[in-house]
């Protein structure tokens, strides 16, 4: 993947992942559309000398999202070694308070993100852009074919609270956050491969949206 700024950017997964992403979405009981049912704030006190800050993650929307997509047919008598680009569809942007621009103190946010929804996330500016548009599949049966690229975006509300100091080795925690609340985007490692509209797809993955716009 292409990402504004390539400190830890995720690496590329095929369509496998679909299959684990929806089993970790049933596993925590995140869907398209869920959010956790609890904050986790932080206790009323805190030592300024080991710990700064909290992220609260409070809210996270998981949606797949289809970002390059292609579609086909191959006829009678022609299959075999196919080679297809890919049409960009739409592109995520990690975001910290509507704001692509932020600052590296903000990973520890993100990285509670993933570990809010159970899959690991960008935590990183960056985007799901790629210039690696060309993919080459093997089709053994004729039929109408998609070849699709696509992440989990996350989207939700957090908090930021700071440890201010009030003695040696004692402080409490403030919440920093301007309007008590921030926001924030995200997104999983891409998930790609090749889809049909038979069988149906696993609920609430990438490949399911690639599915939907497949067979649309």
């Amino acid at each position: 993947m292409t990402t504004a700024r390539t400190a830890r950017a995720l690496p590329r997964r095929r369509a496998a992942l679909g299959t684990g992403l929806a089993a970790l979405l049933a596993v925590t009981g995140l869907g398209l559309g869920a959010a956790p049912a609890h904050a986790t704030p932080p206790p009323a006190t805190c030592n300024p000398d080991v710990e700064h800050i909290w992220d609260d993650i409070t809210t996270a929307v998981i949606t797949p999202v289809i970002t390059e997509f292609t579609s086909f047919n191959v006829a009678p008598g022609t299959t075999g070694q196919q080679t297809k680009k890919l049409s960009e569809m739409t592109s995520v942007t990690t975001s910290i308070n509507n704001s692509a621009e932020f600052s590296a103190t903000y990973t520890s946010t993100l990285s509670s993100v993933g570990t809010k929804v159970g899959f690991q996330v960008a935590n990183q500016r960056g985007n799901t852009r790629t210039t690696e548009l060309t993919r080459v599949v093997n089709l053994n049966a004729p039929g109408f074919y998609g070849i699709y690229r696509g992440v989990l975006r996350v989207d939700g509300e957090w908090s930021r609270y700071i440890c201010a100091r009030s003695g040696p080795g004692k402080g409490y925690w403030i919440n920093a956050s301007q309007s008590g609340t921030g926001q924030y985007t995200t997104f999983s490692f891409p998930d790609e491969g090749t889809i049909t509209c038979e069988p149906a797809a696993p609920a609430r993955t990438v490949r399911e949206a690639a599915q939907r716009e497949l067979c649309k």
